[in-house]
């Protein structure tokens, strides 16, 4: 987001700066972008027998999803009604809340608007996919929340996790799956896949240049009239502790706290609003306290 149209979203209406405050803003931090491009690079090669696949690996809120998104953002299809076909590079897919192939094929062909006919055999939809990625060029398949291979029981494990080998020798084009830590263990489980995929992590964040960085960045997208200096090392030390390092934690909860600052006319977010105890009041919970209460 250029600086001008850092000045046109302060000129918005409340209303207006608010609902820009919940949209999805790409942070081009170098964990990121280095993940990125190793995904740009999987986009340019030739297409062999056995493809190299990525797993990127990271915490729920660890910046998982902004990620795939700016990636599929910047290969997405070209909708121009006068152009003579549909080109789709890259295809992201939920993954089904339990392990199972027959779920996964279908999850791929409703994505790409074909869907599965009633008891079709998993056999007929792949033959079903492979045409279609032929149709529409497609170069990269994406598999989120792919922790959800552990869901079901030992048997549905292996079945899927052989589902996902055919899918991937059959299809002949790079698989990427995204998870948490529990999808790395799903891989694990299979060393052929573990072989295949490589993994990749985002980390959470640490008091450093990067953070700082980050802060700066990010600031000038909460569209307020007045600086808060949220790289400030006070400030930052306090972001890091109340969102634990979690990039999408620290992200809504700075966007929370915007909005009260718009909605009160302070119009920037003051120190003490950074502290626990105000963010107690404040009603912020921390993530692992979260994951407490929800167990």
């Amino acid at each position: 987001m250029s600086t001008g149209s850092h000045t046109e979203i302060r000129e918005l209406s409340n209303d207006e700066r608010i609902f820009n405050l919940y949209k999805n803003v790409w942070i081009g931090y170098p964990g990121a972008v280095a993940i990125r491009d190793r995904m740009e690079g999987l986009l340019k090669l030739p297409t062999t027998h056995r493809m190299p696949n990525l797993a990127l690996i990271g915490e729920s809120n660890s910046g998982k999803s902004m990620l795939l998104n700016n990636f599929f953002k910047r290969h997405s299809p070209d909708l121009d009604p006068n152009a003579e076909k549909t080109v789709l590079p890259v295809l992201i897919v939920q993954m089904p809340a339990e392990p199972n192939e027959s779920r996964l094929y279908g999850a791929i062909l409703h994505q790409l608007f074909a869907e599965p006919t009633n008891r079709e055999l998993p056999a007929s939809m792949i033959n079903r996919i492979k045409v279609l990625f032929r149709s529409l060029e497609v170069k990269m398949l994406i598999l989120d929340e792919f922790n959800n291979a552990l869901a079901g029981s030992y048997i549905k494990q292996r079945r899927f996790l052989n589902g996902i080998r055919y899918l991937s020798n059959e299809l002949m084009i790079p698989i990427v799956v995204a998870g948490t830590v529990e999808a790395q263990r799903a891989l694990s489980s299979d060393p052929q896949l573990a072989n295949r995929f490589e993994p990749v992590y985002l980390h959470r964040w640490k008091l450093d240049e990067n953070l700082i960085r980050l802060l700066m960045t990010f600031e000038p997208t909460l569209g307020l009239k007045q600086k808060s200096n949220l790289y400030e090392q006070i400030n930052a030390e306090n972001i890091l502790i109340s969102s634990e390092g979690l990039i999408g934690d620290m992200l809504m909860m700075l966007r929370r706290l915007a909005e009260k600052a718009i909605k009160d006319g302070t119009e920037h977010i003051e120190p003490r609003w950074l502290t626990k105890a105000f963010l107690d009041d404040f009603g912020w919970v921390i993530p692992s306290m979260r994951m407490k209460r929800a167990g």
